[in-house]
């Protein structure tokens, strides 16, 4: 579904071939998201790359998309160890459409990237809290 190259849905910060041809769009409800607000804002919905945090350069495909989890108990793991939502993060419930952009396939935590097209408000997919 995704195009490589400079597509002018992502935005200009995404590297060529980015997403990776094997994201795709599709519907995904529930997923949640660790946010340092409440209720979040549009900062809480920046990719490591938006937010300019460190990433390996070789994630940097990885470093545009928004992090996201299909399982809650995962995502409760995810926050005792991330220190930075460890004592003041927390968890949000959302969904992801089709018409948002594309996503990876869950890994074995039930982590998924989504990457985002350009424009799209994430913030409103998402309720205050769980």
């Amino acid at each position: 579904m995704s195009d490589s190259g400079n597509n002018s849905n992502w935005g200009d910060h995404y590297p060529v071939s980015c997403p990776p041809s094997s994201a795709k769009s599709k519907d995904v409800d529930p997923v949640y998201r660790l946010t340092l607000n409440n209720p979040p804002t549009d900062e809480d919905f920046h990719s490591h790359k938006e937010a300019n945090r460190r990433y390996p350069p070789e994630k940097e495909c990885e470093a545009c998309a928004i992090s996201v989890f299909t399982d809650f108990e995962q995502i409760q793991k995810a926050k005792k160890k991330i220190a930075l939502f460890k004592n003041r993060g927390h968890i949000i419930k959302g969904q992801i459409t089709k018409e948002t952009g594309v996503v990876s396939e869950p890994d074995h935590k039930s982590h998924i990237n989504w990457w985002v097209y350009s424009g799209v408000e994430v913030k409103r997919y998402f309720k205050d809290n769980t």
